[in-house]
Parts: structure tokens; sequence; C-alpha cells
């Protein structure tokens, strides 16, 4: 009987090895599915308590990153309840996690624990329909269709369960619907849960904060994932309708994600409540990108008003001058918000912008250099940078800095590299990067005087040719075809380009000199044409 006993220990205890070495490795190799399956094997195989405890923690690492909450926080839960002064060594461990096990342990410290707990053996059955039942069938669904089934229980809990165990049931029902595929409406119920627990545990006279829920929230607008952000603050307001933090996240994901009708609503209720500057400057911009600018200056001056020193209110006001066209109070705006903070790289890029309409591309080039020493090699800013060096006539500058906008398809920038390839004398490159028919009209007329340069003249004139006969009044269009006719030596329309060229509106005035050297050239044409043949020489003797 007793070397039966210790065969048996000896078979469990090597299976508990076995799986929690299977376990091990596929968490290494990130397959956390097999991981927490080899993990509960070991744990239910592991008869010492701390042992079984320390696995329970690895299970609960794994059910973490698989992203199932509720599972890590039940295997912290069995952890606690094996070894229930556990402590974590927080260097080994994300803070989020540690968040988690100290909720966890909190909510066990703060419930009653039985004296001594039941063997598993004698644990009652759980009844049909409670939650615990509901947990059981969970763990054994291997289907949607099984999932399904047990999502319609669960919410036909959830109508007659209290408010103080209906957190529970939510995290239940987020789980199913996370093994179901549907992730929005998981972190919905996940963030409605969060917020209840919140009320319970708020003190009398203060307000309820599901910090865990509005950090996980943030964390994942962080990481460019707005609709399950916005989808987490749903759930949140859902429990507690005038959470402002919520309606903040909200509106910023709802923003992030381009729904700016719902942001404007969100951020709407929040300030009604009070108006805080930096709900009113994410008001401002979802006005702005809404297209209605009175409003977003209004925001934006609001938040002026209230806090002079705000540097990011000063440079939006200036982004709203600038679209409105009032190119001296945007520079008003943004020297001040640059003066308080130069880190802000969109006010310089834009400041950068705005010396380049006033035709001072050295002042652009230092803007947008300073730019990029706080954000090195924004693609951005780097094709702006190369505008600029190109209207201050450094080619080589201007192709190496639009080079680096174009290796991330920044297209806003193609033709201006094209034309920096031109001055450097890279037409073939040019024309390779402009494409074979450029659609653009601004891009066939740098096409065009790459054919010229070239020597390509019969293919620029066609180009040219349809070019004008779209847009009569074009003038680099005008003027290259007559140069492209002078070049072909046919004086005459040559003289009829230029001189329909001259009388557009803004031409240059060294264009009358053309047309006045083309008609000498003409005249001497002529009169070389009209010239009397000399007599032929007398015949030798």
């Amino acid at each position: 009987m007793l070397a039966g006993l210790l065969l048996a220990l000896a078979s469990s205890r090597g299976n508990a090895q076995d799986a929690l070495g299977d376990a091990n490795a596929a968490f290494r190799r990130s397959d956390f599915k097999s991981a927490a399956r080899q993990y509960a094997a070991a744990a239910a195989a592991e008869s010492d308590l701390g042992k079984r405890a320390e696995i329970s923690v690895r299970l609960a690492v794994t059910y973490f990153n698989m992203g199932s909450r509720a599972k890590a926080e039940e295997a912290i839960a069995a952890a606690l309840g094996d070894q229930p002064q556990l402590e974590l060594v927080p260097d080994f461990y994300a803070d989020e996690f540690l968040a988690m096990f100290k909720r966890v342990r909190s909510r066990r410290a703060a419930t009653p624990q039985a004296t001594t707990a039941p063997s598993p053996a004698a644990a009652p059955p759980a009844a049909p329909g409670s939650l615990a039942a509901l947990r059981q069938k969970l763990a054994l669904a291997v289907d949607n269709t099984a999932l399904d089934s047990l999502l319609a229980e669960v919410q036909q809990l959830a109508t007659v369960t209290p408010p103080p165990v209906l957190a529970d049931v939510l995290d239940l029902k987020s789980e199913v619907l996370e093994r179901l595929g549907q992730a929005e409406p998981s972190l919905e119920e996940r963030g409605r849960a969060a917020a209840i627990r919140a009320a319970a545990q708020a003190l009398p006279g203060t307000t309820p904060v599901p910090l865990d829920a509005l950090l996980e929230a943030r964390r994942l607008l962080a990481s460019s994932r707005a609709a399950e952000a916005a989808a987490l603050s749903r759930g949140i307001l859902a429990a507690l309708p005038s959470c402002a933090p919520a309606l903040e996240v909200l509106a910023e994901a709802l923003l992030d994600a381009g729904r700016l009708d719902e942001a404007y609503s969100a951020l709407r209720t929040a300030l009604s409540d009070k108006e805080k500057p930096e709900l009113l400057l994410l008001l401002g911009e979802v006005e702005l990108r809404r297209g209605r600018l009175p409003n977003a200056r209004d925001a934006f001056r609001r938040v002026a008003e209230a806090e002079p020193g705000n540097d990011r209110a000063s440079a939006a006001l200036g982004i709203v001058a600038a679209k409105l066209g009032d190119l001296d109070t945007a520079e008003e705006a943004l020297d001040r918000a640059l003066q308080a903070n130069g880190t802000l790289v969109e006010a310089r890029v834009l400041r950068a912008q705005i010396a380049l309409d006033r035709g001072e591309p050295a002042a652009a080039v230092q803007h947008l250099l300073r730019a990029l020493q706080m954000r090195p090699g924004d693609p951005w800013t780097s094709g702006w940078l190369g505008v600029a060096y190109l209207l201050a006539a450094n080619a080589a500058a201007a192709a190496d800095a639009l080079g680096r906008a174009q290796d991330v398809q920044l297209t806003t920038f193609t033709l201006a590299r094209a034309e920096a390839l031109r001055r450097l004398g890279k037409a073939d490159d040019a024309l390779a990067l402009l494409g074979a028919t450029p659609s653009d009209d601004t891009a066939a007329v740098i096409a065009a005087r790459c054919l010229l340069d070239i020597g390509r003249n019969e293919d620029a004139l066609r180009t040219l040719q349809a070019l004008t006969m779209r847009q009569p009044d074009n003038f680099p269009a005008r003027y290259l075809l007559g140069c492209a006719f002078h070049r072909e030596h046919d004086w005459q329309h040559a003289r009829k380009e230029l001189a329909q060229a001259a009388t557009v509106a803004g031409a240059p005035a060294a264009t009358k000199d053309a047309v006045g050297l083309t008609e000498a050239t003409l005249a001497a044409q002529i009169l070389l044409d009209t010239a009397e043949t000399p007599p032929p020489l007398p015949a030798k003797r």
C-alpha cells in the first residue's frame, strides 16, 4: 500500500515536471495557448503549494500576454490561495501585470476567506446557471457554437445579478466575446465592469474613477489602436456617464479614428461639466479638421485667454490664422509659441512654410533644420527642407532631402524632387520619377523641361502643345513652348508663343525681351532668305 502511494506521488511529480518543461518551452516560442494548457496541467499535477503558486503565476503571465485579463486574475487568485503571502519581484514583470496582481490581492484581502479550504474533491458542484457553472462551461467550450450558447446564458445572468457581483459576470462576458473574436464588444464589457468596481469601492462623497481601465485605454491610444480605446472608454461611460477622464479619452480616440462628429459630441458633453484647457484644445482640433475654422479659433483663443503662456494654444492659433490666409497673425502666434517652447515641430514646419510664402528660403531652411534636430529623419520635415533648398538654389541639398521624403512614399514632394534632379543634370532620372504620362499640369511642365534638356524637342513640343490647349494662360507652358519652337528654328511660331506668354497676367518683364530677341532673329533669317544670290564665277580659260 505504501509502495503504491509512493509510486503514485512520484508519477504525479513526474507529470508536473514534464508539463512544466513543455509549458516553459511553449512560452519561450510565444505559443501562449499551448503554454497555458501545459501550465494548467502542471499546476493540477503539483502537490506542493509553494511550487503550485509559482506555476499559477506563470499561467497568469501567459494569460496576460494573450490579453485574457479575467483568466489572468483567476490564476493570480489561485496562486494567492495556495500562498497568501506571495510577493513578486518587480524587475521580472510588467508594470501593468504588477498592478493586476496588487488589485487581485486587495480584493482577496477585502473578502473574508474560509479558514480551512475544502479539498477539490469535497467541493460541492456549482449550481446550474451560476457564475461558477458558467466559468466551467467556458473552460470546456471548444467551438463557437458552445460559446454562442454560453454568451446567451451569461447575458441572462447579467440581467438578474446585483451590482456588487455584476462586475464579475461582465468580466466573464468580456472573455466569452474575446473568444468569439469580438474584440471591441469585449473591451466595452471590461470597461463597464471596471467602472462598476470603481463605483463600489469609492468612498462616500468622492468621484469614482476606474484608473486601471483608463490607463489601459491610454496605452491602446498610444499604440494606434483608437477603435479599441474608444470601446473601452464607452464601456466605462455606460456605468459612469459623467466620468470626465473617460470622455476625454473617448474624444481623443474618436478624433484619431476620424469620427469627428462623435468626437465633437463627446467633447461638448465633457465641457458641460467643466471647461478644461485640454478639452478645449481637443475641441479646437476637431473643429479644425471639420473645416470649421472660426469655431476652432474660438476654442483655441479661450485656452490662450485662460492660460496666456500655453504654447500649444498659441501654435494652434497660428495654424488657424495661416489657414485663413492671415499670415501676419499666424507668424506672430507661431513665433510666440516657439519662443515659449522651441520643440513644437509642427509649429516650426508651418513657420518655415510661411517664410517660403514670403520668399525667405534661407529663414525656412533654418527653421526646418531646427525641426529635424527635434525629430531626426522625419520625412515630412525633410520634404519641406528639400523645397526650401530648391528655392535657395541648392539643388544638391534639395535632392538629398527630398530623396528622404520620397523613400517613404511621400508623393507630395515628387515634383520638387524631379525638379531638383533636373537641375543636377539628371533629366532621365527625373522623367522616370514623373512617369511616362504625367497627369498633373505642373508635372507636365517639368517633364517638358527635362525633354528639352536632353534634346528631345519633338516630344517636348507635343507635351507643351497638349498642355496649352487645356490651359491657354499657363505661363510656364506657353513660354517653354516658345523656347521649344526657337530650338527648332521655327522663329515665327516661337515669336507667336512668346508674345502670347508676355500677355499672361503676372508674366515677368523679361518675357518681352525674349519676344524682341526672337523678332530680331526672325528678321535676320528673313534678310538671309531674301538676299540676292551672288553671280557665278567666270569660267577658267
